[in-house]
């Protein structure tokens, strides 16, 4: 088996994990062909954990992630693994879209996703989304899976250790997976509420490890409040709001673990 495709679901979307799985069925085999493990988090652990049992249980060379609300173009497992080529130490992120280009959330939620890939990604490759990610099975295993205390920012951390191992990433724009993540106002805020906190946790994790913490980069937001000023009034004002969210999530995250400090 060359490839494995991990899904982790929470089981609250049963529409779009049937299209997923649709999507999946559909696609041209690598060589060697592939298999699909889907775990469902019903202890609601996270989605870290879910991914690492899913690693577990793959019998693939390649582990490629996707999530439920995601459908992948029948071409998707192929450019990975066409990319990968075999080569242990890389690692590969496709292309995401956003599938509901009518849905102003979804959109500014996309919006926000592709101006922090292409800051983070703007010298070195150095993060991918774990919605379109595929790693090799016994490095990722060997590195640690994914860091379970994370329920936000777990990719971020994840490439952030590969990349400082001294692996490689590499995009495949021909890895091409559609988003469909539906939200009104309080799904939008609390997802990036929740963007804010796991960026905190995520620092903290780079400081455990004995590694640079990411550096808050006034540039970057103005360039995305650049990016967003392009965007439709309605889109850039979510922009904003998801901004604010992520603040107070990441201050508040901070402000918690500095006052559990001072207890003890």
């Amino acid at each position: 088996m060359s490839c494995s495709v991990v899904v982790a679901t929470s089981g609250r979307r049963p529409r779009q994990l049937d299209a997923l799985r649709a999507a999946l069925a559909a696609q041209q085999e690598p060589p060697g062909g592939f298999e699909v493990v889907v775990v469902e988090d019903a202890s609601r652990r996270g989605p870290s954990a879910a991914r690492n049992e899913g690693l577990a249980r793959a019998a693939g060379e390649l582990v490629a992630f996707t999530d439920d609300d995601c459908v992948p173009e029948a071409g998707w497992l192929v450019a990975l693994h066409r990319r990968w080529a075999g080569r242990d130490g890389l690692g590969v992120g496709g292309t995401v879209v956003n599938a509901l280009r009518d849905d102003r959330f979804a959109t500014a939620s996309q919006l926000v996703h592709d101006a922090a890939h292409r800051w983070a990604n703007r010298l070195v490759t150095r993060f991918f989304s774990s919605n379109n990610l595929a790693l090799p099975r016994a490095v990722l295993l060997e590195l640690g899976g994914f860091d379970e205390r994370l329920r936000y920012s777990e990719d971020r951390e994840l490439c952030d250790r590969w990349v400082s191992a001294g692996l490689r990433l590499e995009h495949e724009p021909a890895a091409v997976v559609c988003h469909a993540h539906r939200m009104r106002a309080p799904g939008f805020l609390a997802q990036h509420l929740g963007y804010g906190t796991g960026a905190w946790r995520f620092r903290v994790a780079q400081a455990a490890a004995g590694r640079p913490r990411a550096p808050i980069e006034p540039a970057f937001y103005d360039r995305l409040a650049r990016d967003a000023a392009r965007a439709p009034a309605s889109v850039a004002a979510l922009v904003a709001a998801a901004q604010l969210a992520n603040a107070v999530g990441f201050a508040s995250a901070a402000l918690a673990d500095r006052g559990r400090l001072a207890r003890l």
